[in-house]
């Protein structure tokens, strides 16, 4: 999930990076109209859930129904089944996106330390990303930490550390909160991030596993209007896509969705710059927009 991801994004870090993205690799490619059941304009909470249960809710729902009752994560009912399930992001791991993917919140704002508590009961596999303190800094005075210890997983300092052989489920969390941007040193830690999931996920594992990945920044580039804030954060986004198209290239066995909740700032290319070489661009609004958003796909069941 590419967090706010439009086609004007796409289009930009591609024509920002000699013309190539390993996104273009993904034959199957559509669009997808991205309302929520409360606005024509979705939030993140609204769209994550749509992904992640097949309902559409009001904005600010983490895994809600219009009613304000409970819904299952798609991770839940693969459980069941004996898949593994991940969940790997440039944001906390508490924020809208990856939350929907392991909590129930009637509105996402303040619940950053309730969504910490709801994971350690998930048996998500595998969890990377910013917000340590919500789960060892917190106002009750707990150490989710030592939960998750005691659970059996193996937590790494940083993602570059390397990992015990037996590792079967991993934690990182890589910041305090939210992570830094890519410009400001966040380095190539999604696609380091991306490979060695994929790598815990996929060992001694007969059923398969499920990974949600998201750029998470992309979105705040489009929040803050800056154009080279969305291009860097996308190609981020898209060097962990060529870490995900190697591995189902080699298995032939895994289905791999590409796409956004929605799109942020009206984001548009206006031209190129032919001295600096750089791309002239505008937006409508500092806030997330109604235009659909593509998705693509790769692998059995693609198309």
């Amino acid at each position: 999930i590419g967090d706010g991801m439009g086609i004007s994004h796409i289009s930009a870090a591609m024509y920002s990076n000699n013309n190539f993205l390993n996104l273009e690799s993904l034959k199957y490619i559509g669009l997808i109209k991205t309302h929520s059941a409360s606005s024509i304009i979705t939030d993140s909470a609204a769209g994550a859930t749509a992904f992640s249960t097949g309902k559409k809710t009001y904005n600010g729902a983490i895994n809600m129904d219009i009613n304000r009752k409970p819904l299952s994560p798609i991770t839940f009912i693969l459980q069941k089944e004996k898949m593994k399930t991940g969940i790997i992001t440039s944001s906390s791991v508490t924020h809208a996106t990856p939350a929907c993917f392991y909590g129930n919140q009637k509105n996402r704002y303040g619940v950053n330390e309730s969504l910490a508590k709801q994971f350690i009961k998930s048996n998500i596999d595998l969890l990377i990303g910013g917000g340590e303190d919500f789960f060892n800094n917190r106002v009750d005075g707990e150490n989710l930490i030592d939960s998750l210890k005691n659970k059996n997983y193996t937590i790494i300092d940083s993602i570059i550390d390397s990992i015990p052989s037996s590792t079967e489920k991993l934690i990182n969390f890589c910041a305090p909160n939210e992570p830094v941007t890519k410009e400001k040193g966040r380095g190539d830690f999604l696609s380091i991030a991306t490979e060695k999931g994929i790598s815990v996920l996929n060992k001694n594992n007969k059923n398969g596993f499920f990974l949600m990945i998201e750029g998470a920044q992309i979105d705040w580039g489009g929040h803050d209007n800056n154009s080279d804030y969305i291009i860097s954060e996308t190609l981020d986004f898209d060097n962990s896509i060529q870490k995900v198209i190697e591995f189902a290239i080699k298995d032939k066995n895994t289905l791999v969705i590409i796409t956004a909740d929605h799109e942020t700032g009206g984001y548009g290319i206006k031209g190129k710059n032919k001295i600096s070489n750089k791309l002239k661009t505008g937006f409508l609004s500092d806030d997330h927009t109604a235009t659909m958003v593509p998705v693509f796909a790769f692998g059995p069941g693609a198309e």
